[in-house]
């Protein structure tokens, strides 16, 4: 079970000085996890209400164990906390505890290895195992097998504690070796969530993937979500080096993927910091010295998906998009663009405006070349013999040309695309 009265090391001076053995409580027993429920697929699943609880095999007990096997039903715990709880693997150091007949547990717990992937449990002894579940024998068990944890889990790569750094540009006092502490959420291989500040502006990091020799969220995650309050981006995250395939290269601080030009690799024929530079008024500090409230989403791949309704985008000033590549945007119905002006092409070239060609209306160009078309029929021309009419004679093949190419005037305009007037 889980709490117990032990008399192991506890004793007190009784009558003529005897010294007496007596009894105390253990509230919390440390244990091992023997196994664990994580769905219906697993060995010990008895019903819904068994997900998340495991098979744990006290250290101290009132019980004598042969083996793991000999442990059943009475020995199930239940997570402690009702929702917040991390759920331990075969193996696992846990606290055990008995609390109105229920047995809980808290865990799994850590060790001097301090480690957020994986902490040996230091009380475990070696049983003596004669049957088992897995029907092995215990020759055949590896070292794992034989402590009850889990083949499945990788302990191949073991990731380190995220640490919090000292950064003068965003602490209170430029302080030496000193600042705050975080609420950390760590996952088991290189996920967290933190939730933390520098002096009183807070910011959260969610993290996936990041690699298992950092200590800190990066640019160079898997993926990152940063909410920060003050402080550029590159404030907050240092150089970070990407594989190229040879070696490691260095960027230092954060940089538009559509503008990021790698050692080695060509110049641009435009850069998207160029065009919001000149909407912003030549500001060119504005993209990466910007130090307020911001939220930065940086993936290899992000999909925004609405799946029944609409999707908003909105923004006070100014909506900026760039790709490296190709944009595309496709619509079963309309494309409706409402602008003051609609530019084709940058308006800009070397950092430096130029001036830009007016698209045609195709409905008033049509208008005017009938017109023109029109008057051929009406020129008359002035001559010795009076005057005198160009299309004479040929009058009725020039009318049939005539007709002919004010025919062709329609194709000049689009069905599908169209153009607002002036």
């Amino acid at each position: 079970m889980g709490s117990v009265f032990v008399t192991e090391g506890k004793d007190v001076k009784g009558f003529l000085h005897k010294r007496i053995r007596v009894p105390y409580y253990l509230q919390f027993v440390p244990g091992y996890v023997v196994d664990v429920v994580h769905s219906e697929e697993s060995f010990e699943w008895a019903g819904e209400n068994t997900i998340n609880t495991i098979i744990a095999l006290p250290h101290y007990s009132d019980k004598v164990f042969k083996s793991r096997a000999s442990i059943g039903e009475k020995y199930r715990y239940f997570p402690l906390l009702r929702t917040m709880h991390d759920v331990p693997s075969k193996g696992d150091p846990v606290l055990l505890c008995t609390i109105g007949k229920i047995n809980y547990y808290l865990g799994p717990l850590n060790t001097l290895n301090n480690s957020p992937t994986w902490n040996d449990d230091p009380s475990f002894n070696k049983e003596i195992l004669t049957e088992k579940k897995m029907g092995v024998s215990e020759e055949s068990l590896s070292n794992r097998g034989v402590k009850g944890e889990s083949l499945n889990f990788d302990k191949r790569t073991t990731y380190k504690r995220l640490t919090k750094r000292h950064k003068p540009n965003l602490e209170l006092n430029n302080t030496i070796f000193e600042t705050t502490g975080d609420t950390i959420l760590e996952g088991r291989h290189g996920n967290s969530i933190r939730i933390g500040s520098r002096s009183v502006n807070p910011y959260i990091f969610i993290s996936n993937q990041r690699m298992s020799n950092n200590e800190e969220e990066s640019l160079a995650d898997g993926s990152l979500i940063s909410i920060t309050a003050n402080g550029t981006i590159a404030d907050h995250f240092d150089a970070f080096g990407i594989d190229n395939g040879n070696d490691v290269e260095t960027i230092n601080g954060f940089t538009l993927a559509s503008d990021l030009i790698l050692p080695g690799e060509e110049e641009l024929p435009r850069y998207m910091e160029d065009l919001i530079t000149y909407t912003n008024g030549g500001d060119s500090g504005l993209l990466y010295g910007y130090n307020g409230n911001q939220t930065l989403v940086h993936s290899d791949r992000i999909i925004i998906n609405s799946k029944l309704n609409d999707i908003y985008l909105s923004s006070k000033k100014n909506i900026h998009i760039g790709a490296r590549e190709n944009l595309t945007i496709s619509t079963v119905d309309d494309l409706i663009i409402s602008s003051g002006q609609t530019f084709l092409g940058s308006p800009i070239v070397g950092g430096s405006s130029r001036s830009m060609d007016n698209l045609v209306l195709a409905d008033n160009l049509i208008k005017v070349l009938e017109s023109i078309v029109d008057l051929i029929p009406k020129i008359k021309i002035m001559t010795q013999l009076g005057t005198q009419d160009p299309v004479q004679g040929s009058a009725g093949e020039i009318l049939n040309t005539i007709d002919e190419l004010k025919k062709t005037f329609n194709t000049i305009k689009s069905n599908n695309h169209f153009i607002e007037p002036n």
